[in-house]
């Protein structure tokens, strides 16, 4: 009785004009929107419902589409009771070919949002019934390419005022499909201010699955809720596909975190992520209560390979370095720090053992820094490595793509940095203790590397260089009774002050050198610009009879590529050179002994403390 009243009631009100003119005045005080509807009828069975084709909802004048809704069909089933007191609360909601096209402006503005002071009249819906059949969600951003997702079905169903809700929908993007099947206790207030709702949501695609579930927001401003997810990929390729990451990660990954929401703020602990032989964990905070944003991030991993991390991600390998070139000339992640614009930042990480892209592993790394803006301040860094230490501080402003470092590194070994490099010849010891005090700006390591302003000091203790013609060189060099052994030299020292300036340090005296038979200070230029040096000195004996071609050359020259420098007699010392040889041909060779006997008798002071004597003049 109750349905053939409805159905005679609905029949009476069923005017197609009527009934449009209703709609669209619950679509412009909703919305303030304009609702444009093609054919309309009512059917009276099985229940009184209502079928629309070519249905139209308006989008604000600002936006690229025209529409905010489209639909080639839609059908409304009302509640019986209401209809008898001339009220149409929606029951069930079925579209055909929906397409929804949401937008947000430059200033903020979403093409959804309703007016100041409106929202959706919740007594006019009890839908216990929603389907969306071949639909397409599109999504355009400032500045972005439009995300557009196929909704393949979505089939939703309540026990009645939107409680107790099951879901379940077939999304594809990419020719890739996604599950998400879902439970939630009530969406009675959905869309308000900080509601949320127990439930559930589980997602698939392909091998990969997430699982959400506690207490969940339900609004674009969530206030209080707290729920865990847990994200199981035995292979990302499938979900990389259907987001259009050009990445095909080879590892699998685990992502296990507890998320908690108060107000403004957003808590995230208990974080555990495992990728390949990486395993991190920590904690993260997002505070939106001041009038900046914030953050705070403490994070701890065991081991990282930057290297092994970056192809685990799905990253390609870099390509090898250029001959002769000490870094490659790829930009740096600078719109990383860019996108932090507007926020203010903490963090504090430790990794137990960091191996760096060169081959160099540091213990026991850790790291503070404040962000501001684009701006990140490292008030601290150190680390344990090649059998010292390390530490420092550093700014990097992303807006001039600049950067201020100090670095120090003390007691570690020359011969440990060659062997964990991969460098060809062997050292053994070369205890080093190095400041570097120094600004520049750059796109990439290289071009910071050429701009590079400031000093750099350098110190090196006793090593042996295991090399047979660096051995004969100094032989040659030196004199017959220099060397007990070609196949290696024994260096005393190695000193070197190099006061960079827009890239190049030059001046008199900044490299000096001592071996157990010579001694070295040199004077020149190393320019950072083109990676090269041009270095010249005089080889002198410390103690007895030189007997080498240094006694007839004035100077050695170093010079070349700083990665493989070349040492050979300096040409404009030649003339110099030949009257030396004459004359000690002419003289039988005296004076040649007399040469080498007062060069050993007065050596000068020593070359490694000669380099910090003096300020070295440019």
């Amino acid at each position: 009785m109750l349905l053939a009243l409805a159905a005679l009631f609905l029949y009476r009100l069923a005017d197609g004009d009527r009934l449009k003119q209703f709609a669209r005045d619950k679509v412009a005080q909703t919305w303030n929107r304009e609702l444009a509807i093609g054919d309309l009828s009512m059917a009276l069975f099985p229940y009184p419902h209502l079928e629309a084709r070519d249905v139209r909802v308006g989008n604000p004048a600002w936006t690229q589409d025209a529409h905010l809704l489209e639909a080639d069909g839609v059908k409304a089933r009302f509640a019986l009771l209401p209809l008898l007191r001339g009220s149409f609360v929606l029951e069930s909601l079925h579209f055909e070919g929906l397409r929804a096209n949401l937008e947000v402006a430059e200033d903020g503005r979403r093409s959804w949002d309703m007016p100041r002071g409106r929202s959706l009249q919740t007594s006019d819906i009890d839908l216990s019934d929603l389907r969306v059949q071949d639909g397409l969600l599109t999504i355009r951003r400032p500045h972005d390419e439009p995300f557009a997702l196929h909704i393949d079905r979505f089939e939703a169903e309540s026990a009645g005022r939107l409680r107790n809700i099951e879901f379940e929908t077939t999304l594809s993007r990419n020719e890739q499909a996604l599950l998400i099947k879902g439970e939630l206790q009530d969406l009675a207030a959905f869309g308000r201010p900080g509601a949320s709702s127990g439930g559930m949501v589980f997602v698939k695609s392909g091998r990969s699955t997430a699982l959400i579930k506690g207490t969940l927001p339900i609004s674009l401003e969530p206030q209080s809720y707290a729920f865990s997810a847990a994200i199981d990929a035995p292979s990302l390729e499938e979900a990389y596909r259907f987001l259009a990451i050009d990445l095909k990660p080879p590892v699998p990954i685990k992502l296990d975190l507890q998320v908690q929401g108060a107000g403004r703020k957003l808590y995230v602990s208990d974080l555990k992520l495992q990728m390949g032989k990486l395993n991190l964990a920590g904690a993260l905070q997002f505070d939106r209560s001041a009038s900046r944003p914030s953050f705070r991030a403490d994070l701890k991993a065991d081991r990282v390979d930057m290297v092994q991390t970056f192809l685990d991600a799905g990253r390609p390998p870099l390509p090898p370095k250029p001959e002769g070139e000490l870094f490659r000339d790829r930009p740096l992640p600078w719109p990383l720090l860019s996108a932090l614009q507007g926020m203010d930042g903490t963090i504090a990480a430790r990794i137990d053992a960091l191996r760096l892209r060169n081959g160099i592993e540091v213990r026991e790394a850790v790291a503070q820094a404040d962000t501001r803006d684009d701006r990140m301040t490292v008030t601290s860094f150190g680390g344990k490595l090649l059998g010292g230490s390390a530490r420092g501080d550093a700014i990097f402003t992303a807006r001039n793509r600049a950067v201020s470092l100090n670095l120090q590194l003390d007691q570690t070994l020359l011969g440990q940095w060659f062997a964990e490099t991969g460098k060809k010849s062997r050292i053994e010891g070369g205890r080093m203790q190095a400041t570097l005090r120094v600004q520049t700006q750059g796109e990439s390591m290289k071009q910071l590397a050429a701009n590079i302003d400031g000093p750099l000091d350098l110190r090196i203790a006793e090593a042996r260089i295991h090399s047979e013609s660096a051995g004969q060189a100094e032989y040659w060099l030196n004199g017959l009774f220099s060397a007990r052994d070609s196949k290696y030299i024994d260096m005393a020292c190695l000193s070197a002050r190099l006061p960079f300036r827009n890239g190049l340090a030059k001046g008199e005296g900044i490299v000096g050198a001592r071996s157990d038979a010579s001694q070295l200070l040199t004077s020149g230029a190393v320019d950072m610009r083109t990676q090269t040096l041009d270095l010249r000195g005089r080889v002198r004996a410390r103690a007895g009879i030189s007997l080498g071609i240094s006694t007839f050359a004035s100077e050695v020259r170093i010079a070349g590529k700083v990665t493989r420098p070349q040492m050979n007699m300096d040409e404009a010392g030649a003339p110099e050179a030949l009257a030396r040889i004459g004359a000690a041909i002419v003289t039988g060779g005296i004076s040649i002994v007399a040469t080498s006997i007062w060069d050993g008798a007065n050596p000068g002071s020593d070359p490694c403390q000669q380099v910090f004597a003096h300020k070295p003049r440019p």
